[in-house]
């Protein structure tokens, strides 16, 4: 009829538009959460560290600058710089320092020319008094800085320093071309104090220097302070200190998992910190990909830049979560539309049906009495069919509404459960205490899940599909594909099959589940190894039998009378509607399904159904 598509035009429409636009708002909400809260909360938390890592970078100045001046108020170390007691100078200063490390120590006198060399004893003479720190030490005042020194100068103060600060430049995807093949300069920690007598009288100075090229254990201490539940090889926060563009010293790792050293500064967060000299709060590149970063330049003594200090976190985990928000969103949106496609179209065919009925009678209603008496008989006859039909669907609608209402009035709070689990999950440090009862949440909140998905199905009475086929074919099926779901390399499967095939003529896919759900349950209950049986029988009533026995551990009597209730189930994590919703299909095709078990005896379920007559 002309008006049937116009009908369902408008049905579709009245069902679907309502679910789709709530559907898009909670989208779109769920998107600005993740990106206006959950991503800026991570930002906020890389600025917060970089703050820590500074404090770290600054105390560990200070505490090379309070060994020095430990070192510096003896007073013999002055006395001895008056004279020309170098081997003196060298056992002093081996006593003082005790197990203090650095990568040089040198004394100068009070013109800055150098006294005594702790690494490097025979080269003397030369001036440091062009180096800022020694010039303020000269003149009275300690001090302390960021020092950037070539090869050669390094090599003047310990001649293992080069080897050392040697750095291979690696690939590096975001990062300015450049010639270069390796960093041979240094990044050190230095400070300077005057040496001074008894009476305040200057008599030198006391340099000394801690090399950043390949100093990983600062790194990692950096790294532990900003997160120090952190576990290795896991994606949590990194540390990183740059010469000029260059990785020194990190904690971040390459796709091999090894640190990355030697790799380089994104172009974009180059020329703000080090060309700019300003602060970089923001997602950038690290090696191949996003992190939530915070960046800030590190200066000379004489306000240059020489480098950048680093903390971040991955940006991976916060995508990963608006990608399966896109994604679950998606799938809501296609199996919604789906499902009112098919409710239109059905309800369509329904009301044109009734319409094309209609005008049936009307061009039959002048026909011979006899005729339209039999018509209307038929249809009357017709009609309390499908009046029945009709009570019968509304009954099982109301309680498919019924159960579909329980299901989203579950699950709707259940997915928000779910997914702050998971962002608690991602804000937990693997190992930590509370990581256990996070799993368990998420855990629970799956098995609730399985639970109203299968109330779902023991509430819905499908119309069977019924077609002829081979029992074995089917067993044969389901014992290829379980080995799926179970690992089967410890199970032995026998398959006693009646040497004449089984024929049935059932619903194939719902006997598969009955199967599948039996057989499964037998391999679960051995717990990894054992002997599972599938044998077949024919019967002389007309009917079959299929009996799945295990060597499993049994089913206790009492247990046994409520195996198939709803709810009930002998597994830690069962949902206790696999064997209720077994029982209904095989009540509905015609047939029993009964247990024989005891303790320690395994278990032997036993299926009947008739048989198709050949």
């Amino acid at each position: 009829m002309a008006t049937t598509p116009h009908i369902r035009r408008r049905l579709l429409l009245t069902t679907l538009l309502p679910l789709v636009s709530a559907l898009l708002v909670c989208w779109l909400a769920g998107n600005h959460l993740i990106n206006a809260r959950v991503a800026g909360q991570a930002q906020e938390e890389a600025r917060s560290d970089l703050g820590t890592a500074r404090e770290l970078y600054q105390g560990e100045l200070s505490r090379l600058s309070e060994g020095l001046q430990v070192i510096s108020r003896s007073p013999e170390l002055a006395r001895l710089l008056q004279g020309n007691t170098t081997g003196d100078i060298s056992r002093l200063l081996s006593l003082l320092s005790g197990s203090r490390s650095f990568s040089f120590l040198t004394v100068v006198d009070r013109y800055g020319q150098v006294r005594y060399r702790a690494a490097n004893p025979e080269r003397l003479g030369d001036t440091l008094r062009h180096l800022k720190p020694v010039a303020e030490a000269l003149a009275g005042r300690a001090s302390q800085g960021t020092v950037l020194l070539s090869a050669l100068q390094a090599g003047q103060e310990n001649p293992l320093l080069p080897d050392q600060m040697l750095v291979p430049l690696l690939p590096s995807q975001h990062a300015l071309p450049t010639s270069k093949t390796a960093e041979q300069r240094g990044l050190f920690l230095v400070a300077a104090v005057p040496i001074t007598a008894a009476d305040g009288e200057l008599h030198g100075a006391l340099l000394a220097g801690q090399l950043l090229n390949n100093n990983e254990p600062l790194a990692d201490r950096i790294t532990r302070l900003i997160a120090p539940q952190q576990q290795d090889g896991l994606l949590h926060e990194t540390a990183t200190i740059f010469l000029d563009d260059v990785r020194i010293a990190t904690t971040v790792t390459d796709k091999n998992g090894q640190r990355a050293t030697g790799t380089r500064l994104s172009a974009e967060v180059a020329q703000q910190v080090l060309q700019r000299g300003e602060v970089w709060i923001a997602p950038a590149y690290v090696l191949h990909e996003r992190y939530f970063a915070a960046y800030e330049p590190l200066r000379d003594p004489d306000g240059a830049v020489v480098g950048a200090l680093y903390v971040g976190l991955p940006e991976r985990p916060y995508l990963s979560l608006r990608n399966n928000l896109n994604l679950t969103f998606a799938a809501l949106l296609l199996v919604l539309t789906l499902l009112a496609v098919g409710l239109t179209t059905s309800l369509g065919r329904q009301l044109g049906r009734r319409e094309a009925e209609i005008s049936t009678l009307n061009r039959t209603l002048e026909q011979k009495v006899q005729q339209r008496t039999a018509e209307l008989e038929e249809k009357s006859r017709q009609l309390l069919e499908t009046e029945k039909e009709l009570a019968r669907n509304e009954r099982l609608a109301e309680l498919g509404m019924l159960s579909a209402g329980v299901a989203h009035e579950i699950n709707n709070p259940l997915a928000i459960i779910r997914g702050n689990a998971e962002l608690l999950q991602m804000s937990i440090p693997a190992g930590a205490d509370d990581q256990e009862e996070v799993s368990e949440i998420l855990t629970q909140a799956g098995r609730i899940n399985r639970i109203t998905s299968s109330l779902l199905s023991l509430a819905r009475q499908e119309k069977r599909q019924v077609s002829r086929f081979p029992l074995p074919d089917l067993l044969d099926e389901i014992l290829n594909q379980i080995g799926h779901q179970v690992p089967l390399a410890g199970y032995t499967i026998e398959r006693r099959y009646q040497q004449t095939a089984i024929q049935l003529e059932a619903d194939r896919e719902q006997l598969r589940q009955v199967f599948t759900n039996l057989i499964l349950n037998g391999l679960q209950a051995m717990e990894g190894e054992g002997r599972l049986t599938i044998s077949t029988e024919a019967d002389p009533d007309g009917t079959c039998s299929i009996t799945v026995a295990d060597t499993g551990p049994g089913i206790d009597p009492e247990q046994q009378e409520r195996l198939f209730s709803p709810f009930f189930s002998t597994k830690q994590n069962g949902t206790g509607l696999g064997l209720a919703v077994s029982w209904g299909i095989v009540r509905n095709h015609g047939g029993t399904i009964a247990v024989q078990s005891a303790l320690g005896c395994g278990a032997r379920f036993t299926v009947t159904l008739p048989s198709s007559r050949v």
